[in-house]
């Protein structure tokens, strides 16, 4: 098959066309650091996940755990340690891939035909190259969907990023409880030796029978049976929190340096913070990128219902002499059958189904804001009325009863009673507190904001 010098060039262009877009590179770097702004303008951290950078290795872990664990620590580990978010930042770069793929054209096709004639001579050999027209209608759409869907997916890991931080801050504020009520189960354990070592004494002496010695032993033997107890939740605790962190290392002997905050009374505006978590939450963003997206596929199998049309050039070398034959050659899709009506009716009721789902989240959001709220709110006051008026109250009584047992004026069973209360109220502080702290986390977490940027009038 020979070609003319006009021919040559015609090539030459077709091919500089096809390596160009060979050249097309799936480069997602600026998509992380998009989805970095996203997550450092709903929480505040910048430093996140950067596939493109060194993971930390177990010696900068263990440097970090081996000097006691901040809260800030911790929140930085999850970050860029956690291997669900580092799973989940490739569907970035995957959603990368998609948005260059729907840019290029799809490749042409070539069709050779060899014909040799029954009687014997010259055999015939035509070749048709030919690429689909309507795909150049299509493509624009096409990346405008995959576009959109990029974008849902940064937002979408990106609020992620930031649910994680909320419920790594729990975990460590649960931690950090865990370990206090341990302390307390082992300060109940001193408080009932001591009081059963002066009763042993009274005994002794002859002040007291065996019935109040073994009465006091009681509450000595389940104090100490509390202490056991208290430890395995405080090592689960943590276990809890490592998990979140991907630390795989034993961590029942690590150090959380933080203590649970002390949070005043906060009157929050649920209204206001309603308003601001429907613009601030990256998820809701995220479904009206993807209404974008479903409403771009609806589209493009709108536009699919045409059939395929092919355009190409068909080269031919007849039998005998003479320059080849070059000319177009087209092909048509006839859409007989397959109009594409189902995949236009799926598309639809894709996004039909998305925009309900939208309606719904809004909602769920809305609600859950104002329960958030509430909550914060209500556990900020009960710690404060728990902290001046109960906890003090019962450490009174315990220091009066003490004396009145010690001057003979009140039994053993009403000392031991009042010790009881007296636990009983410092477990109620750690737990209130922990509601406070955990509160003040999942405000954070439903409206998409950080904290210190909530307090609306």
């Amino acid at each position: 098959m020979l070609l003319t010098t006009h021919h040559h060039a015609r090539l030459i262009l077709f091919l500089a066309i096809a390596c160009t877009s060979s050249c097309v590179q799936v480069q997602p770097k600026p998509d992380f650091e998009t989805a970095r702004d996203l997550v450092e303008e709903s929480t505040g951290r910048r430093e996140i996940f950067d596939p493109y950078t060194a993971a930390l290795t177990e010696d900068e872990i263990n440097a970090i755990l081996d000097e006691g664990l901040t809260l800030d620590e911790g929140l930085r580990l999850v970050l860029v340690n956690n291997r669900e978010l580092q799973a989940q930042f490739q569907e970035i770069g995957i959603a990368h891939a998609d948005w260059v793929q729907s840019q290029l054209l799809t490749n042409p096709s070539i069709d050779l035909l060899l014909r040799v004639p029954s009687d014997g001579g010259r055999s015939m050999i035509e070749a048709i190259v030919g690429g689909e027209l309507l795909e150049l209608w299509r493509i624009p759409v096409r990346t405008e969907a995959a576009q959109q869907n990029l974008e849902a997916t940064i937002l979408r890991i990106a609020r992620r990023s930031g649910e994680l931080i909320a419920e790594t801050r729990k975990a460590y504020y649960v931690a950090v409880a865990a370990e206090e009520l341990h302390g307390v189960a082992r300060d109940n354990a001193a408080l009932a030796r001591r009081s059963f070592e002066a009763v042993k004494n009274l005994h002794e002496a002859g002040a007291a029978d065996a019935f109040d010695e073994n009465l006091a032993r009681g509450p000595l033997l389940t104090a100490q049976l509390a202490i056991r107890t208290a430890r395995i939740e405080a090592a689960n605790a943590k276990r809890d929190l490592a998990r979140m962190l991907s630390v795989e290392r034993p961590v029942e002997d690590l150090q959380l340096t933080d203590p649970l905050p002390t949070l005043a009374t906060t009157e929050f505006d649920p209204e206001a913070l309603v308003q601001r978590a429907l613009v601030s939450r990256l998820d809701l963003r995220a479904i009206d990128t993807a209404i974008k997206a479903l409403n771009a596929r609806a589209v493009l199998e709108r536009r699919r219902a045409w059939g395929d049309v092919g355009a190409g050039v068909t080269v031919e070398r007849p039998s005998g002499s003479g320059d080849p034959l070059v000319g177009p050659a087209f092909s048509l899709t006839l859409p007989i059958f397959d109009q594409n009506q189902a995949q236009v009716a799926r598309a639809e009721f894709q996004l039909e189904q998305m925009v309900k789902l939208q309606e719904s989240a809004r909602v769920a959001v809305s609600q859950n804001v104002r329960s958030s709220a509430d909550r914060a709110i209500t556990a900020s006051s009960n710690l404060a009325f728990y902290s001046e008026e109960l906890l003090p109250q019962a450490q009174r009584s315990l220091g009066l009863a003490q004396e009145s047992y010690a001057a003979g004026q009140t039994p053993l069973l009403a000392l031991i009673e009042v010790q009881r209360q007296l636990v009983e109220a410092r477990r109620g502080h750690v737990a209130l507190r922990l509601e406070a702290s955990t509160s003040s986390a999942d405000l954070e977490r439903v409206v998409g904001a950080v904290l210190s940027e909530l307090h609306l009038e």
